[in-house]
């Protein structure tokens, strides 16, 4: 609940923030995404009995639109839409039966980002920048996929009811140009506060257990490409 209010918070003053400098500028931005075993987004591995899985991302992306309402000469609040599509292959194996297979499926959201930015003067046309905030995600469906080389091996995927909240924090730098826009290169990190799903595997045989699962947290970080038009 705290959350969700410092999220409205946050929100409403973007949109009757007043300063010096006050303006909005629109703008696009696309972030591949990069796994990392820092902020737990590699490689998972976990075992029942003798089966063994392996949760590996692959290419992943997001892309979106960006409002920046600029407050003072060194400050701005961010916020926008995003969308986010995770891709994964979940494998099995089991050595004395010689099961072996993977499926692969996507994990989609929606993102309303809310950053709070500031940024320093480095030369005549290059800025430095530092943001941190909130986001509220909402993940499309549940997911359903079974093996490739097999159809006994399976895996549905839950979404976490009513969608979740992660901290975000950005570093980058931007170029600006009085007449070509703002070209923008950083990273980013996207951190929810607990899982945001839950993997069931299946396999039919009677050494399986319903019960077993996978937490996916949803920890990413991203490399940032965005272009601002003129005001």
């Amino acid at each position: 609940m705290k959350n969700n209010i410092l999220l409205f918070v946050l929100i409403i003053s973007f949109f009757n923030s007043k300063g010096q400098n006050n303006k909005t500028t629109f703008g696009l931005q696309y972030k591949p995404i990069i796994p990392s075993k820092y902020f737990n987004s590699s490689n998972l591995d976990k075992s029942l009995g003798d089966y063994n899985f392996n949760l590996s991302p692959n290419y992943s992306n997001s892309f979106g639109m960006i409002l920046r309402h600029t407050i003072s000469k060194n400050f701005s609040l961010e916020s926008g839409l995003n969308y986010i599509q995770r891709n994964y292959t979940l494998s099995i194996s089991y050595k004395n039966l010689s099961i072996s297979d993977i499926t692969t499926f996507a994990l989609r959201s929606y993102e309303i980002p809310v950053q709070f930015l500031t940024y320093v003067r480095a030369s005549e046309f290059w800025y430095l920048n530092v943001a941190f905030g909130l986001s509220h995600n909402v993940l499309a469906s549940d997911i359903y996929s079974s093996g490739e080389s097999n159809k006994s091996y399976s895996q549905k995927t839950y979404r976490k009811n009513g969608g979740y909240r992660a901290l975000l924090a950005n570093v980058g730098m931007e170029y600006r140009t009085n007449e070509n826009g703002q070209y923008y290169i950083g990273a980013s990190l996207h951190r929810p506060w607990s899982e945001i799903s839950r993997i069931f595997p299946q396999y039919n045989d009677e050494n399986n257990e319903n019960n077993f699962y996978i937490d996916i947290y949803g920890n990413f970080v991203t490399i940032d490409f965005r272009y601002f038009f003129e005001e």
